[in-house]
This record gives structure tokens, C-alpha cells and sequence, in this order.
């Protein structure tokens, strides 16, 4: 009995070395990649997508066609938290702004027709960018964080550049050993993007908050700079298309691994080869009630 049980240990080791030494391709329409001896020949060709394996291009690009298409429809359910209470209302009831200041920079928004209501508390001279800060800090619970505009943070590059101005965010500060990244927002704070992040960078993210002026000067100094491993597709017809792209990339540099998820407006591929990786990003094709990040407001008094 003691043997049997031996052997059957034994067998099931192996068969569980030989589905990971020789994974099973994940595409379902897959013609030539189930057979062991092909997946034994073809092991070197795939490539995953999301911890999911494919043995040739072909498989990868009609896989990553169909992931595309369901990340495209979750971007267009995503939602933005609320806050708590507004910032104006906030910075009112602690002293910090009169009913007349609060009504004149709510119609100096209406007039432009963008910014959010803090732009213009500080742009008529009601409030400091400190101010609107730490009231934005207390609104979302999170710490302030002093970025300097004079100096780029170390781990500033970890993110896309179009993502950071979308967002109006940047990593600020980045524990190695904790694997703990701190990203600074400016306007409020994207969970969702977060959470992306997080799958994306395999870490544990920290929101806070920094001055938006000092945000804005690193981000240009940053903007001017070359960005080899960054790809920005603005406007692309449908997920089929995204496929071709991502595949052609995926050959070109020679990916072992694509990761991929929706973040705000962008689906956000990682493709990494060895040490290498690159960044693709898709912009969704804007809906009905899409607006840019300058003018996204649930009401007029919020921060």
C-alpha cells in the first residue's frame, strides 16, 4: 500500500513539474499548442498574458483581442469615489473662506468652464496653494507631502508620463525594501489607479497629497525628456486593433510577459523581457459624458 501511495506521489509530482515546465496553452481556440509533444517543442516561443500562457503569436493576439474588448467595457463602468464633503464647503466651515470669496470663484469656474474650484480659490488670491492642500489632506484622510519643484524624485519614472498628467499624480517616494510606493496626487485621489498599480508593479501603494504648483514644474521638466520605453496610442479603432499592436511590440522586443490593466481612461500594457520592459498605452475611445481631467467635476464646489 506504502508503494502505491509512493508511486501515485511521485506521478503526481511530475505531473504537476510538467504543467509548469510545459504549460497548456490558454487559448481556447488553440489548434497546434495542446499536444504535449508541440508545447515541448514551443516552450520557448510563448508568451504570457496575465499568468496566462500562449503558445504563438497567433494565440496571444486573438487572447489579448478578447481581454482587450472586456478591459475597454470595465474602463467605461468605472466610476469616481466622493468625497465626504466638498472642499469648499470644508475650508468654509474651518474659517478659511467667506460666502462672497466662495461665491465669486465658483462663478470664476462657471465662466471658464474648467479647473476645479481649489484652481480658483488660489488664482483670486482666497486661499494658499498650502491651504487647498492640507484641506484636500483632511477631505481624503491622507497625509501631505512636501515635493520640491526643483527636483525630480527618484522613483518619479516608475509611472507613464501621459498617466501622471492625466491624473495629475507622480510617484513621490518608493520603499525598496517594503515594496511600498507613495504616489502624489494634487486634485484628489484615484483608487482605481491605485489598485492598478499595484497589479501592474507588483507593490503596496500609499496615497498623499503635494501642491499642485510643484507638481506641475516636474511634470514639465519631465515632459521634455525622452521616454524610449513609453508608448501612447491616442484614438485607436477597437481591441482588435490594440491586439495587432500589442503582438507586434510583443515580437519586436522579444516579451516573456505582458501584464495589462485599465486605469482611468488608459489600458496600461507592461511588456517585459528579462531586465527590459516597455509600457503601451491605449487611450479608450471617448463615451458620451467623458470629459478631460481639467473639468471632471461631480459639482461645482467640489475640490
Amino acid at each position: 500500500m506504502s508503494v502505491a501511495r509512493s508511486n501515485f506521489t511521485a506521478l503526481d509530482h511530475f505531473w504537476k513539474n510538467w504543467r509548469m515546465v510545459f504549460p497548456r496553452c490558454h487559448y481556447a481556440g488553440c489548434a497546434s499548442g495542446q499536444a504535449g509533444w508541440r508545447r515541448l517543442l514551443r516552450r520557448h516561443m510563448g508568451v504570457r498574458l496575465r499568468d496566462a500562457w500562449y503558445c504563438t503569436p497567433q494565440c496571444f493576439e486573438m487572447a489579448a483581442r478578447q481581454i482587450f474588448t472586456r478591459m475597454a467595457n470595465a474602463i467605461d463602468r468605472q466610476n469616481s469615489v466622493t468625497h465626504r464633503i466638498p472642499l469648499a464647503l470644508l475650508m468654509l466651515s474651518r474659517g478659511q473662506l467667506t460666502q462672497e470669496q466662495l461665491l465669486s470663484a465658483l462663478r470664476a469656474q462657471r465662466s471658464a468652464g474648467r479647473y476645479k474650484i481649489g484652481y480658483w480659490l488660489e488664482e483670486l488670491g482666497f486661499a494658499t496653494e498650502q491651504q487647498v492642500t492640507s484641506a484636500l489632506a483632511l477631505q481624503w484622510g491622507c497625509p501631505v507631502f512636501a515635493l520640491s519643484a526643483e527636483a525630480e524624485p527618484s522613483c518619479a519614472r516608475m509611472l507613464p508620463v501621459c498617466m501622471m498628467e492625466f491624473f495629475q499624480m507622480m510617484p513621490v517616494h518608493y520603499v525598496k525594501g517594503m515594496r511600498v510606493l507613495y504616489v502624489g496626487f494634487c486634485e484628489k485621489i484615484e483608487y482605481t489607479v491605485l489598485y492598478a498599480i499595484e497589479q501592474m508593479l507588483d507593490c503596496r501603494t500609499q496615497p498623499c497629497l503635494v501642491g499642485r504648483r510643484a507638481l506641475k514644474s516636474v511634470l514639465e521638466r519631465i515632459r521634455l525628456k525622452p521616454h524610449p520605453s513609453e508608448l501612447v496610442f491616442e484614438r485607436l479603432a477597437d481591441a482588435a486593433e490594440m491586439a495587432r499592436i500589442t503582438r507586434s511590440y510583443v515580437l519586436k522586443l522579444g516579451a516573456e510577459a505582458v501584464r495589462a490593466v485599465a486605469c482611468g481612461v488608459y489600458v496600461w500594457l507592461r511588456l517585459e523581457a528579462g531586465q527590459n520592459s516597455m509600457s503601451l498605452l491605449f487611450r479608450a475611445l471617448a463615451t458620451e459624458g467623458t470629459q478631460s481631467s481639467e473639468i471632471r467635476e461631480e459639482s461645482p464646489i467640489r475640490g
